[in-house]
């Protein structure tokens, strides 16, 4: 680890690339203009609790769990891959700059200039350090995390669509191959707009911008509704619906305010030299923001639903089964306690 930081500062010198919150306490000092209060609230509070409880695909999985123990250990046991994920996508990165024999920079960079943007690197590291018979394999694996990912989310798209819209709404009592093949056209339908998507990904910058500009538009302000209505008995499906549309049409208008007028970026990422990931999640906690307090007013303003509607659905009306009578390795706050002191850990070591 030494040796690559030693040869990173040496083949850039002046960077800060191998620590997380050294550069963190101004706008100024780190190249995404921003500041650890984006990252701990924008992306940290918003957009990665938001992701981890109403993204669909993952919602699904947890869904399918025997028993509500399994069901809070899922997101522990996904907490402990999630933190090796650094090894598997930041790693690579550092040592391309410390091992590849030309300079990366940034996208439009690189296209400008003919050069490698630093979004190449997992490729030009495959090429330069694995055979031909090893090469095959790791553009095999890259493919096959694509086809995963992709697979599950065109199926969330199409059980979603099939199930909580067409049924629900539009044909309640076809039979079920009806509904089988409505799924199989959904399933069409989802793979065709995700090639259109791809197309408008181009126009960003990188795909991170794009992914992270659409969770400030949808997972930030659905985190706000969903926590509200998962933790507070008062909430009311009119002030769920008007908040989440706030939030939404809010977090667009400000993308859209700083496109027409950049100067805009001092309001919205509070700083004028802020990239657009630091506006992602600057734009991300204000959407949350405006959600949870439009939420808040219009359910005062209307009627709640009676407590036994809300049973098993808001936690202070449901019974938690205890699990005092469970040795403490089997209980997930143990574990979930674990996860917390190595992510500490991880901070100091990465300071």
């Amino acid at each position: 680890w030494s040796g690559v930081q030693a040869r990173i500062a040496q083949n850039f010198p002046g960077g800060d690339y191998t620590h997380l919150w050294r550069t963190m306490g101004s706008f100024s000092g780190n190249p995404m203009g921003i500041h650890w209060t984006g990252i701990v609230l924008g992306l940290g509070w918003v957009i990665s609790f938001g992701y981890w409880t109403t993204d669909f695909l993952v919602v699904q999985r947890v869904l399918a769990a025997k028993d509500l123990r399994s069901a809070k250990m899922a997101p522990i046991i996904g907490a402990g891959f999630k933190m090796m994920v650094p090894f598997i996508v930041i790693l690579p990165g550092l040592l391309g700059l410390a091992l590849l024999p030309f300079p990366l920079v940034g996208e439009a960079a690189a296209v400008a200039s003919g050069g490698h943007s630093y979004n190449e690197v997992l490729p030009l590291m495959l090429a330069r350090y694995c055979g031909p018979g090893l090469l095959g394999l790791g553009i095999t694996a890259l493919i096959a995390g694509f086809m995963s990912g992709m697979a599950g989310n065109v199926s969330a798209f199409a059980t979603v669509w099939t199930y909580d819209i067409y049924r629900a709404y539009i044909k309640k009592d076809a039979a079920d191959a009806h509904y089988v093949s409505m799924g199989r056209w959904c399933t069409i339908l989802g793979v065709l707009i995700s090639i259109g998507t791809a197309y408008l990904v181009m126009q960003f910058l990188s795909i991170m911008d794009y992914v992270q500009a659409l969770f400030s538009f949808f997972i930030a302000p659905l985190f706000g509704t969903v926590l509200l209505g998962m933790l507070w008995k008062r909430a009311t499906p009119a002030g769920g619906f008007w908040g989440l549309l706030t939030g939404t049409v809010s977090s667009i208008a400000m993308w859209a305010w700083v496109k027409v007028d950049p100067s805009a970026l001092s309001v919205i990422a509070l700083s004028p030299d802020a990239k657009d990931m630091a506006e992602n999640m600057y734009r991300a906690l204000w959407s949350w923001i405006i959600c949870v307090l439009v939420t808040v007013v219009v359910s005062y303003l209307s009627k709640p639903k009676p407590e036994s509607e809300l049973t098993g659905l808001v936690y202070g009306c449901t019974d938690i089964p205890s699990e005092g009578h469970l040795p403490l390795y089997q209980r997930p706050i143990f574990w979930a306690g674990i996860v917390c002191v190595v992510f500490v850990v991880l901070q100091v070591l990465f300071w």
